[in-house]
């Protein structure tokens, strides 16, 4: 699939979801904030591959989909499943040189660093506890493929890997499922 086509996926799933909470419940407005959220990345992604920028249009559109994949997960939006991040083999492969490694690299840190930054926030007791480990393991599972990726020099795969796992943190905190104990500044969690 190339990168312009999964952004295409992504803006009709996210046409299609619902807040399933009542309005005017905490629930739906956090339905209503991740929406907006996943949106605002997914045009971003747009506003990037229309100036030519691949690398950055990949990070915004995995992102994104990261946004919404857990929100779907989470139940504060009701949709089809967000597909399985592609390979974009037609065009990640052509990510190299510095700039690209640079950036894989960063991501990278951030996403390590969000992880140890976060705890699960609700009661083990509830069913919201499983639920934020979930999402834990899901992120660190994409470090760990993204690691792979990087391993194999597979800059823009990697790239996408940790973009997404950083969209399923967000999501989370932006839900409530987590306390940020430290760096704050790693999580576009808005006013907190």
């Amino acid at each position: 699939m190339k990168v312009a086509g999964y952004g295409e996926t992504l803006e009709g799933l996210l046409g299609r979801v619902t807040p399933p909470a009542p309005e005017g419940t905490p629930l739906h407005r956090a339905a209503r904030e991740v929406e907006e959220m996943a949106a605002a990345y997914l045009s971003d992604g747009r506003a990037f591959l229309s100036a030519g920028d691949l690398m950055n249009g990949i990070a915004a559109f995995t992102y994104s989909s990261g946004w919404l994949a857990a929100s779907l997960f989470l139940g504060l939006l009701a949709g089809e499943a967000v597909p399985p991040l592609p390979a974009f083999p037609e065009e990640a492969g052509s990510l190299t040189g510095e700039r690209v490694r640079e950036k894989r690299a960063r991501y990278r840190r951030m996403l390590a660093g969000a992880l140890e930054a976060l705890e699960c926030s609700p009661d083990p007791g509830s069913p919201l506890h499983p639920a934020a480990a979930a999402i834990l393991g899901r992120a660190g599972a994409l470090l760990g493929e993204g690691d792979l990726h990087a391993s194999e020099g597979r800059e823009g795969e990697a790239l996408a890997s940790y973009s997404h796992g950083h969209g399923w943190l967000d999501a989370g905190v932006r839900a409530g499922l987590f306390r940020i104990l430290h760096s704050r500044e790693l999580f576009t969690a808005g006013p907190l």
